[in-house]
């Protein structure tokens, strides 16, 4: 789908002075992904040796191009100002501040947040439920999800909450979801049977193979986990009934082979696995720095070449594996542009044992993210928190040609531990390789883009 290129040549718009509007991925063909609309083009050879050699007659081909594809209705202004916020539709409740397990690298303090263990009371998970529904309108959806520490150590309040926020939701006509984060080892038959027979998003949070596991997510006399998850979760892996089941590992610096993490947990029975890197927590010696953010970038391609290799060799019925280039596709196809990275704050909160309101589940207890006290969330204090860190606002963002994919990064990272041009250059390096490998994935595998309008520009 080349782009056409006998277009009457334009002044270039005024909103190129704000930073990179369009950005070139090497490859065979050439792609220009322009940046406001997240709209991928494939180009002549030559074409692209122009833009790439800041040709104004090229440069103002392609914004002639970017002018009808920006469609009416879409402002990029949109991007660079904080409309007015929607109420809340996805709440976590950090049902258990504490944990069985002492992970090495535990942003959270084995689930305490710098404070004592606790455990939430059912009438705060209640009211916090309440307070989700009272502004949900007939047919639309909500999510509640628990998390901690580790959630299943208040086991009852996690059963007790499903079943009244089933009930109150079906009042008011509003359909409802969970979710919930767990280390796996306490997962009970009863468990099993409330995530089968509701419409949970399970997320075991396991690092990979046996020694991998256990090297960092341990008891505090020391010994491994990986076992115990494994026998407990088998039930559910064999038979999810409605709930979706995925894997999330922490890839510390001391092992950043991804692709046998990955290798290593579909062997165990997830048909999802996702990774992030440890960046912040109590030990620097498992925190990636420095050259380490390249490595860990050799090891996603490395991941996303196995996955595309299965999906050749056994079809994509399952859906995609390796969900970070299964996410990094799916946002590219749908055309995501967004001023903000995640919904914290913005149409997603966090609540603690109090039922005190923080951005997220990751900042519970740090007054820096305080976002309402126990009896609601504040709409003036999410305003205040999310205004100055739209990504056109954060530097160097703003320069950045992936800043609207992207978003600026996790807000508590951020603010815990700054930015790091290493880790700015892995998500640059990691959205390059997904928009280069895109338009042959969706030809090759279209069953996995279909679910979703394509927005890619033709000519």
């Amino acid at each position: 789908m080349p782009l056409a290129l006998t277009s009457r040549p334009g002044a270039l718009p005024a909103t190129a002075a704000r930073g990179p509007w369009f950005h070139l991925v090497e490859g065979c063909p050439p792609l220009v992904f322009l940046v406001e609309r997240s709209a991928v083009f494939e180009v002549e050879p030559g074409f692209a040796a122009a833009l790439h050699a800041s040709d104004p007659e090229a440069v103002a081909q392609l914004a002639s191009v970017r002018d009808v594809v920006e469609a009416p209705g879409h402002p990029p202004e949109g991007l660079r100002e904080l409309g007015p916020l929607p109420a809340p539709r996805a709440i976590s409740l950090n049902v258990a501040q504490s944990c069985n397990l002492a992970c090495s690298y535990c942003y959270a303090d084995e689930g305490r947040f710098g404070g004592a263990a606790r455990r939430m009371p059912l009438a705060v998970a209640r009211r916090a439920v309440d307070e989700l529904l009272r502004t949900a309108l007939p047919g639309e959806a909500v999510l509640v999800g628990f998390i901690g520490g580790e959630p299943l150590l208040n086991r009852a309040v996690v059963h007790d909450t499903v079943a009244y926020a089933t009930a109150r939701a079906a009042s008011c006509s509003v359909g409802v979801g969970f979710s919930i984060t767990t280390n796996g080892t306490l997962v009970r038959a009863v468990d099993v049977a409330l995530f089968r027979a509701n419409p949970f998003t399970v997320t075991v949070s396991v690092d990979g193979g046996v020694q991998t596991h256990d090297r960092h997510r341990h008891r505090r006399n020391g010994s491994g986990s990986w076992h115990s998850v494994i026998e407990r979760l088998h039930p559910l892996l064999d038979e999810p009934g409605r709930c979706l089941v995925s894997a999330r590992a922490t890839v510390t610096r001391d092992d950043l082979d991804i692709a046998r993490r990955v290798r290593d947990l579909a062997a165990a029975g997830f048909r999802e696995v996702g990774v992030s890197p440890a960046r912040t927590g109590p030990d620097p010696r498992v925190l990636l720095v420095g050259e380490d953010w390249a490595e860990y970038l050799r090891g996603l391609v490395a991941a996303a070449e196995a996955e595309i290799v299965r999906l050749r060799r056994d079809g994509t019925r399952g859906g995609w594996l390796f969900s970070n280039l299964g996410t990094a596709m799916t946002e590219i196809h749908r055309g995501t542009a967004r001023p903000l990275p995640c919904g914290a704050a913005y149409g997603y909160l966090s609540v603690d044992v109090d039922g005190a309101y923080s951005t997220c589940h990751r900042t519970v207890g740090d007054p820096r993210f305080l976002v309402g006290a126990p009896a609601a969330p504040s709409a003036p204090a999410r305003r205040r928190f999310l205004a100055p860190r739209l990504v056109d606002r954060q530097e160097p963002c703003r320069s950045c040609w992936a800043r609207y994919l992207c978003g600026g990064g996790c807000h508590a990272e951020v603010v815990q531990a700054g930015r790091d041009n290493g880790n700015c250059d892995l998500i640059r390096g990691w959205l390059d390789y997904c928009l280069g490998r895109y338009p042959a994935l969706r030809g090759e595998f279209p069953e996995l883009f279909n679910p979703t309008p394509a927005k890619v520009a033709t000519s």
